[in-house]
């Protein structure tokens, strides 16, 4: 881990366990508040109703009082003095004990709400976490209960039905940024022609996304993270986590995304038709700001973030234990669509930014260097909320395997500088242009390439355009093989004479994808080559 983490990962991912479980506890606090509170208006309501009837009985006393002998005397009523009949008493409630308020939390904490109870576990078994929500329903008071009787029932046979997968073999695939419309593919005074055939070739739309979301969930896949692949051994090495358990039929799959930075050449205020950023909307949940063809600016699903994960909200069953993809990161610009990189600072280090770079600091004097980290910080820290993990894609966007170990030991301590501060320390990196620092041979320390990403700190590595389910698990490392889903590997696998890039179509057959056309957007031009 980076120096300035010294726990060890089993720690880390204890530490976001409890992080978990005390936002549920404080979820169930709230919750109980509310109850408490309502009870107290009930018996606040109940008093004023007692003193308003006291009221009124000693008005009409006094009117008694007031009246002719005569007429008291008539009355068949008795004396004031009188005290009322033993059932018409109503007692006085003794004080509470100054601990009583803390005894009925307690109370409440011990018995819980069962329907909470019950929601929550379900929740918990449609990420196949059944060992979890038995545990949830475990903590209900009253185990005779029937709905937590039959749930438990329930959950016990599904997770006996589980039948342990092959993490090694998952297929790992991933994405760019996502295209909302066809401004992508056009030359125009504000999308240049290497534009064009960047965004057709490296890019995927917002149909094609869905499209293979939507396959991948009805063909049984189901979402894991990187980190499921193994589990952290107490001297901190790895082992291959052979006890991931899923329903038969059902298959693992990791997932991540490239660049989600929204550079200064996607252009801005959707010209290029991607999102601008990524936001938090009123529910603190985070969005991406997109503006449509006709300037109008929105908030929504415009990228691959929110849009994953509007569909795992409603396919739960999507995702193993609430997993999410990693996001690889670069720094030269910034993350999230927020320019956080220090040359950006006081003006500008003009000696160390580009021409784009500069032009924006010209088209936005309102740019400020604080602002922004804080609002990427944000962004961050809910997608870790979330789930999501994130990765060194090296600052500079570099091809590791092309250069020499001191121009990327001096891109590393950039990346720290530019990027870790937002999204804090990580044990991952996805090398960019299909690269890697090795063969397919496991790594070792006489590679001085990886002895100096170990040594600071990674432990999971990833290239790019892979074999799916090329994978390697090491105690001191893992290693996958990923392919890209975008333009130019769909067009290339739907393409019959497209014989130089059979791996294209080989990785699609393994993913079990044949109707590829059916995806493919009419916006594109075609032919496709690689970029």
């Amino acid at each position: 881990m980076p120096e300035n983490d010294n726990r060890s990962p089993e720690e880390i991912e204890l530490e976001r366990r409890r992080r978990r479980e005390a936002k549920r506890r404080r979820q169930a606090k709230k919750r109980r508040q509310r109850l408490i509170k309502r009870a107290i208006l009930f018996a606040v309501l109940v008093v004023v109703l007692i003193v308003c009837v006291v009221i009124l009985m000693k008005t009409l006393k006094k009117d008694k009082a007031e009246a002719p002998v005569q007429d008291i005397l008539t009355e068949q009523t008795a004396p004031i003095d009188t005290p009322l009949p033993e059932s018409e008493q109503v007692a006085e409630e003794p004080a509470p004990a100054p601990e009583a308020d803390a005894q009925e939390e307690a109370a409440l904490n011990a018995t819980g709400d069962k329907g909470y109870v019950l929601q929550t576990a379900l929740a918990q078994a449609q990420t196949y976490d059944y060992d979890g929500a038995l545990a949830t329903l475990a903590s209900y008071t009253d185990q005779n209960d029937g709905d937590v009787q039959a749930a438990a029932a329930d959950y016990t046979a599904r997770r006996d039905s589980c039948v342990a997968v092959d993490v090694a073999a998952a297929p790992h695939i991933f994405f760019h940024s996502l295209i909302n419309d066809n401004r992508a593919f056009i030359v125009t005074d504000q999308v240049t022609e290497g534009r064009v055939t960047a965004n057709n070739a490296a890019m995927a739309t917002v149909d094609e996304f869905d499209h293979v979301l939507q396959y991948m969930y009805d063909a049984g896949f189901v979402l894991i993270s990187l980190d499921d692949m193994v589990t952290v051994n107490a001297d901190g090495t790895f082992s291959k986590n052979t006890n991931l358990m899923l329903p038969p039929g059902k298959k693992p799959f990791i997932m991540s995304e490239d660049d989600l930075s929204y550079y200064h050449s996607y252009g801005e205020n959707g010209v290029q038709g991607y999102a601008d950023r990524l936001v938090l909307d009123e529910n603190g949940e985070v969005k991406c700001r997109f503006v449509d063809k006709d300037g109008v600016e929105h908030i929504g699903d415009y990228d691959m973030v929110p849009r994953l994960e509007t569909f795992i909200k409603n396919h739960p069953d999507f995702a193993y234990h609430n997993a999410r993809p990693t996001i690889a990161l670069t720094g030269y610009n910034g993350v999230f669509g927020y320019v956080t990189n220090d040359y950006y600072a006081n003006g500008g280090d003009m000696e160390n930014l580009g021409t784009a770079q500069i032009a924006y600091l010209q088209n936005h004097p309102e740019y400020d260097y604080d602002t922004a980290c804080a609002e990427a910080t944000k962004i961050a820290d809910a997608l870790k909320a979330a789930g999501w993990t994130f990765a060194s894609h090296t600052y500079g966007h570099l091809d590791a395997n092309a250069q020499p170990l001191e121009t990327l030991q001096r891109d590393h301590e950039r990346w720290k500088i530019a990027v870790e501060k937002i999204i804090g320390p990580t044990d991952k990196i996805i090398f960019a242009f299909g690269a890697d620092i090795g063969g397919a041979s496991e790594y070792t320390r006489d590679n001085p390439k990886y002895a100096y990403f170990a040594d600071q700190g990674f432990k999971f590595f990833c290239n790019c355009d892979g074999t799916l389910g090329w994978c390697q698990i090491n105690p001191n490392f893992v290693r996958t093989g990923r392919f890209a889903i975008d333009g130019f590997t769909l067009y290339q696998a739907m393409t019959p004479d497209a014989h130089s890039h059979a791996r294209c179509s080989s990785n699609y057959e393994a993913l079990g994808i044949h109707d590829i056309a059916a995806w493919f957007d009419p916006d594109r031009t075609t032919p496709i080559e690689s970029e």
